[in-house]
């Protein structure tokens, strides 16, 4: 059994995929990400945790060109103190290859959120450390490493609004399953 493992494997790997990169594609997914972030200043300090998931439907509108929409839920921890987050935005990402199995996928994001605090806002990323690997015809790995975002929130009844710009490694791993 253990002899038939590793040819089959190299077979597998070596065997080129059906290109899910085409026009009229489809596939359904999701992401998985946490983001910790500690700031100290002149002795203070504070933290924050974000853990995350969005599931996702994406169509390539034309050949190597993904337009996608998902529904992501945050969890927000910052000095005791937890948010509960809801995005929904469209996506587009274009996809490079870079050999056989393996993409480049940058991706910009738009999105409206809400967070449980009575606040809203806009949201916006691009993600610019993006990568795919398609183990066989029908899955895809995602990871994203490296992006690039912006957000506004307004919390109602409150006066209080919230700005945030942000440049970096902020890692989510998702998954795709092609169609």
């Amino acid at each position: 059994m253990k002899k038939l493992l590793f040819p089959v494997l190299a077979l597998m790997l070596c065997i080129p995929p059906l290109s899910a990169q085409n026009k009229g594609d489809k596939y359904v997914g999701g992401i998985i990400g946490i983001t910790t972030t500690s700031i100290s200043i002149d002795g203070s300090s504070a933290s924050q945790t974000t853990f995350g998931f969005a599931p996702e439907f994406g169509y390539f509108a034309s050949d190597r060109l993904r337009v996608g929409g998902s529904i992501g839920y945050q969890l927000i921890s910052s000095d005791g103190e937890t948010t509960h987050g809801l995005t929904a935005g469209p996506s587009l990402a274009y996809y490079v290859r870079l050999c056989d199995r393996f993409y480049y996928t940058p991706q910009l994001a738009v999105g409206f959120a809400f967070a449980s605090t009575s606040g809203y806002g806009f949201d916006a990323g691009l993600s610019l450390g993006a990568f795919e690997i398609r183990p066989s015809a029908h899955i895809g790995l995602s990871v994203s490493l490296l992006t690039l975002g912006y957000s506004y929130l307004s919390y109602s009844g409150t006066g209080v609004n919230g700005v945030s710009f942000q440049l970096g490694i902020s890692p989510t791993v998702g998954f795709k399953y092609y169609f």
